[in-house]
């Protein structure tokens, strides 16, 4: 990037409103193509018309996850007087400033307008990248991701590798510490100008307990003092960063200095979700990455079992009215994990789960040779042994009578209609993955 920007915007496209959409007309004014920041986050302003009913607010997405968005608030009369129809008056506008953190290095973003009878429809797209954030802490730990969803046997993965040496894990709760992901998240939320510039502009009532979040007030244009503006967003940012960092590593030295033997821990094993693994790799470049896959199909068979053995809508099926619906749902997020892997595929393994339960051996010694620690037979047996020892301790998450009957289960527990949802939603993912459709 040129000179001191953090964020250059590549390419802005306007999507034309017409025909009998939701939109009369919309547009995006900032950014223009070729400008950039000094600090991680982005001011995007413009404008939408509905057609049918009024636009009144507009949201910002990333891979179809909303990562931002403001209401149509801000006064554009003479673009408004162009549209007589809107029921909008003359408040079209909207600006939003969004930290970049949460989006990987190169993103783009969908801008799209929110009528008042919940339609949604684009008004452009940005194209752009953003630098990658670094500190000067160097970790004594390293993070193994482990990237997946539920139902994909990452708690008999985490039970192997806790009997390794040199990888800690940490499992109070059924094995879901997630360390780097709670302040990583505390970073991304105070990095984001809503909340920092609380510090300067407390804007709305100090009463509300997460005032400093910058939830709701309106977030300032910018500070008089241009230094202290670009320090907030940029080196203040990466003092959050190392703060972070910080605190992941003592919490880890904390159950470090509880083990004995030699060799000493080198990396921490937490699940990640995959809107912040690229945040890991970025803060961390020594961590590695494993991609755990399973059968989607057994997947939403072991989600649908699990559910109805604990009398419970968990794993998001609560959000969806049926379970096509939720299937539905879950295509979304295999399409994401597809194509994470494709672009991290250089620092990344993909681990399946009916490897780990039919070819333990082989499939470990394979994911320890790319992690790059201790992979002999000796340590590999420890790593199998652990699991067949400690069965009884997974038997509340079981929902079949072992692993191996678990494998293929959507033969049998699918109908048809549901297998065709799936079919449909994972079938590209299930070819990428290596598994037949």
């Amino acid at each position: 990037m040129a000179g001191d920007a953090l964020v250059e915007v590549l390419e802005v496209s306007v999507e034309s409103a017409g025909g009998e959409g939701a939109l009369a007309g919309g547009g995006i004014d900032v950014p223009e193509p070729g400008a950039s920041r000094p600090t991680f986050d982005l001011e995007i302003r413009g404008w939408a018309i509905g057609r049918r009913s009024a636009a009144v607010a507009i949201e910002v997405a990333h891979d179809d996850l909303v990562i931002g968005a403001a209401p149509l608030e801000v006064a554009r009369p003479k673009l408004a007087a162009r549209h007589p129809a809107t029921a909008a008056g003359d408040r079209i506008g909207f600006r939003v400033q969004l930290g970049l953190l949460r989006v990987p290095a190169e993103f783009d973003l969908s801008v799209r307008a929110v009528t008042e009878d919940g339609e949604r429809e684009a008004i452009g797209r940005l194209h752009g990248r953003r630098a990658e954030i670094h500190t000067g802490f160097e970790p004594r730990f390293q993070p193994l991701m482990l990237t997946t969803l539920g139902r994909t046997g990452s708690m008999m993965l985490m039970q192997m590798l806790e009997a390794h040496p040199e990888i800690l894990v940490y499992r109070p709760f059924r094995y879901e510490q997630r360390v780097a992901s709670y302040w990583l998240e505390v970073l991304i939320a105070l990095s984001e100008p809503a909340s920092y510039f609380r510090q300067i502009a407390p804007a709305g009532s100090l009463d509300e307990r997460r005032w400093w979040l910058g939830e709701d007030g309106v977030t300032p244009t910018g500070l008089r003092d241009e230094q202290l503006q670009h320090w907030l967003g940029a080196g203040a940012v990466r003092e959050l960063a190392e703060v972070s960092q910080v605190r992941v590593e003592r919490l880890y030295e904390q159950l470090a200095g509880r083990l004995e033997g030699d060799p000493a821990p080198r990396f921490f094993a937490e699940k990640y979700a995959l809107d912040i693994s690229h945040l890991v790799r970025e803060l961390y470049p020594g961590a590695r990455e494993v991609f755990l896959v399973r059968d989607f199909r057994d997947m939403v068979s072991s989600i649908i079992a699990f559910n109805e053995k604990r009398g419970a809508a968990g794993f998001g099926r609560g959000a969806a009215a049926s379970d096509l619906e939720y299937v539905r749902s879950l295509g979304a997020w295999a399409t994401r994990l597809e194509e994470a892997y494709a672009r991290r595929s250089d620092g990344a393994i993909v681990v399946r789960y009916e490897d780990l339960v039919l070819d333990p051996g082989p499939t470990l010694k394979r994911l320890l040779e790319h992690i790059g620690v201790e992979s002999s037979d000796e340590v590999v047996g420890r790593m199998v042994e652990a699991l067949a020892g400690e069965l009884a301790e997974l038997a509340e998450h079981r929902t079949t009578a072992d692993p191996l009957a678990s494998i293929g289960r959507w033969r049998r527990d699918l109908g048809e209609e549901l297998l065709g949802a799936c079919d449909e939603a994972f079938g590209p993912a299930l070819e990428a993955f290596g598994y037949e459709r």
